[in-house]
């Protein structure tokens, strides 16, 4: 209970964090980190706008008007095309001459004016941007930040924004989320599902056989009456005479038996045609005193006298099997048998066998290639070479109409 507590506590002190930044906030680092890219690292609102920190509105509002008039987008591209097609002047070295060489640089191609004009126009952008967060509340704010220092986690909804993925981040993250955490949550609960519904199965069933389902009905020989069994009487003590032990009658019997069994269970365990006795296996079902009991959904069960609880199921041939319940047996499961592991198991396998296939085709279509090859060069060395001589000769006897 503690893990799921601290879990849930660490959850809520970065969720408060999270929701305290507002939208003004995000604004407020996005063009931060705008200018720093752009103007440099240590530039500031101010500095951009060109007024001190302790700047009223006043002084804000003509900083920003004169600082309009300087980057906006149509002079920026008039300086710009001016900037790149100024003539400049060069005197020749080494030569004396009364005019001097005029070299004139390349107009800018359209592409570099849209360039220029889109860079001019985002600057200009941010700077009345800059200039409406420092006339109103925001500037207590960016304040704030620029004495404190801005934070380093700043919220998920502000890097979804700033690194929005395409849709193959997307797809890969669903498939990560869905494939690994979802499944195996999914894969979990089944798994605890099936465990509760075999340990409420097993305490029904010691419940409806002996009316407690502790699982241990009693221990025969301890207090000498089982409920549904006869009722065995304690073991008599044992006679001594002179150090030696006397047996009675019954106790004979008893022991007789008892070697009669283990003769039994000794010749059991030998094989035919050898001489090495082995040892038997313990055969698995319910021990000691049984009873059969029927269960909630119709199956039978077997409960023996340690409280094991067995399904009895009968096949096809009319034979019936026991079954031993335990909720021990069922896999826990793992990271493994989720998709987000198969899948590429799934994938790779069958692309090794798609490709050892076409490579065992290859080979053995090389092979018929190479056997039809030796049996015609082996047909052809069996064969004698025709005459040259029968050649004309047929060759006449078809224009004359005859057959040699």
């Amino acid at each position: 209970m503690r893990i799921p507590l601290l879990i849930l506590l660490v959850s809520s002190a970065l969720l408060a964090l999270v929701a305290g930044f507002t939208k003004e906030d995000h604004e407020i680092f996005q063009l931060r980190d705008e200018l720093a890219a752009t103007e440099g690292p240590e530039v500031t609102f101010y500095d951009f706008l060109g007024v001190k920190y302790s700047a009223s509105q006043d002084e804000i509002g003509k900083a920003y008007r004169t600082k309009s008039r300087k980057i906006h987008p149509d002079k920026a591209k008039q300086s710009f095309i001016a900037s790149r097609a100024k003539a400049t002047s060069k005197s020749k070295l080494g030569q004396k001459s009364k005019e001097p060489a005029v070299h004139v640089n390349k107009a800018p191609s359209d592409n570099e004016i849209q360039a220029a004009v889109k860079k001019a126009s985002e600057r200009y952008a941010r700077l009345g941007v800059i200039t409406e967060i420092l006339k109103g509340p925001g500037r207590e704010r960016y304040d704030y930040f620029l004495s404190n220092g801005f934070p380093k986690w700043r919220g998920t909804g502000y890097y979804y924004a700033r690194f929005r993925p395409g849709l193959g981040t997307v797809l890969v993250g669903l498939f990560t989320f869905g494939g690994g955490l979802v499944h195996y949550g999914a894969l979990y609960l089944s798994w605890k599902r099936q465990r509760d519904f075999v340990e409420r199965l097993i305490r029904d069933s010691r419940k409806a056989a002996w009316g407690d389902d502790s699982g241990i009905r009693g221990i025969p020989g301890v207090d000498g009456t089982i409920t549904g069994t006869t009722a065995t009487p304690p073991p008599q003590p044992l006679a001594q005479e002179n150090g030696a032990t006397v047996l009675n009658r019954r106790q004979k019997r008893m022991q007789e038996r008892e070697s009669k069994k283990e003769d039994k269970k000794s010749k059991g365990s030998k094989h035919s045609g050898t001489s090495t006795p082995l040892e038997s296996e313990a055969e698995p079902g319910p021990q000691g005193t049984k009873k059969k009991v029927q269960a909630p959904n119709g199956k039978m069960m077997i409960v023996d006298s340690v409280g094991n609880v067995f399904l009895e199921e009968e096949d096809e041939d009319g034979s019936k099997q026991e079954f031993l319940l335990d909720p021990d047996e069922l896999p826990k499961p793992t990271f493994r048998q989720t998709i987000l592991f198969r899948l590429p198991a799934w994938t790779y396998s069958t692309m090794k066998s798609w490709i050892s296939g076409a490579q065992s085709n290859y080979e053995r279509a090389e092979l018929a290639d190479l056997e039809v090859t030796n049996v015609g060069e082996d047909k052809g060395a069996g064969q004698e070479p025709k005459s040259s001589v029968n050649g004309p000769a047929r060759k006449r006897g078809k224009r004359n109409g005859k057959v040699q």
